[in-house]
């Protein structure tokens, strides 16, 4: 009898073992060059585990992805998850890096922050346009050109909603505006936003912050999906595996996703590839790039009917993903899948 008592403690703690679920937590930095993370591994369902932000000098850890700023900070695990610490430069540290009198207080959160989320791109010279042997390329991604570009800075992220509300006092209404079908909340990008809403967005936020925020040009924009002077050379920004770095048409369950969900490119920057399209200040045309060559800050043609936009968006397929893809619009036209980013 005790025998049979035995063994059903024993299959019983057999098939609670079996059952019991673990769960993978990756912590990430959003530049390896400024902090690293600490608390990456494989737990047990409930379990309390701290993660944790160190920085490296001249740098300071900012938040969580999730805007937690408790560091360390404790999670419970329940599911597969991954937290990325944001790191910021220091003012007058981590080689000068935070713009000269860059100084936002105007009181309203989303709008102050961008003091600390301009990622500082060195200038440089590159190769413009797609690689020689890209049979994907189009002919308006040719030739490669080499282009010189002054130092800039561009927002780490797209402009979200919260930010777009906060400048504006409103959300746009063109077919609906923004919806739980295509993707609403405060950290979500801000789309159905025409170039010309843009170009007044930027006009209020430069009349509140007393700064000069504009849209990047097509040059910069490449350059800093690139990877700037830290460029690998991949096919999409920050990777060869556009899973990894782009909400694209094949992962983002046709919609937008909150930004900074997905791994950063070389300078730190998300969502270069994938989630919305992002307007760029020049206007467009197909034969520019054989006009360009050599160029030192180019702004595109004076005139034109249509303006760029580039990165591709969540209902784009990875072909049309690739840093050197083009693609362009009138630019009072409003679509689900288009926003932009800001630039210093």
């Amino acid at each position: 009898m005790k025998k049979v008592i035995l063994f059903s403690v024993v299959a019983s703690l057999f098939v609670f073992t079996a059952c019991k679920k673990e769960f993978t937590v990756t912590v990430q930095s959003n530049n390896e060059l400024w902090g690293s993370v600490t608390g990456s591994g494989t737990y047990a369902k409930g379990s309390t585990v701290s993660i944790a932000a160190v920085a490296k000098s001249g740098y300071k850890f900012v938040s969580w992805q999730d805007n937690n700023t408790d560091n360390p900070r404790s999670i419970t695990v329940n599911a597969n998850e991954t937290y990325i610490a944001t790191f910021a430069q220091e003012s007058g540290g981590g080689g000068g890096e935070t713009p000269t009198g860059l100084d936002i207080h105007t009181g309203i959160p989303c709008i102050d922050a961008l003091a600390n989320d301009m990622v500082k791109v060195q200038g440089g010279t590159f190769l413009m346009g797609a690689v020689s042997g890209d049979t994907l390329a189009y002919d308006d991604e040719k030739p490669q050109h080499s282009v010189t570009l002054s130092d800039f800075y561009i927002c780490k992220y797209e402009v979200t909603q919260e930010l777009w509300q906060a400048v504006m006092g409103s959300t746009p209404t063109y077919g609906g505006g923004w919806t739980a079908e295509y993707g609403k909340g405060d950290k979500y990008p801000a789309y159905r936003i025409s170039w010309n809403d843009c170009d007044t967005f930027i006009q209020r936020l430069n009349a509140k912050t007393g700064l000069n925020f504009r849209m990047p040009t097509e040059a910069e924009w490449e350059y800093a999906a690139r990877g700037g002077n830290k460029s690998q050379g991949y096919t999409y920004a920050g990777s060869n595996t556009i899973g990894d770095v782009a909400w694209y048409s094949s992962n983002s369950d046709s919609k937008t996703h909150p930004v900074m969900q997905k791994t950063v490119n070389e300078l730190g920057l998300y969502d270069m590839t994938g989630n919305v399209w992002e307007w760029c200040s020049d206007w467009f045309s197909s034969t520019y790039y054989t006009e360009s060559a050599g160029a030192s800050n180019p702004k595109g043609p004076s005139t034109g009917s249509n303006r760029v936009f580039r990165g591709g968006g969540w209902t784009t397929d990875a072909s049309n993903c690739r840093v050197s893809y083009r693609s362009f619009n009138a630019p009072f036209n409003h679509y689900n899948n288009i926003g932009f980013r800001l630039a210093l």
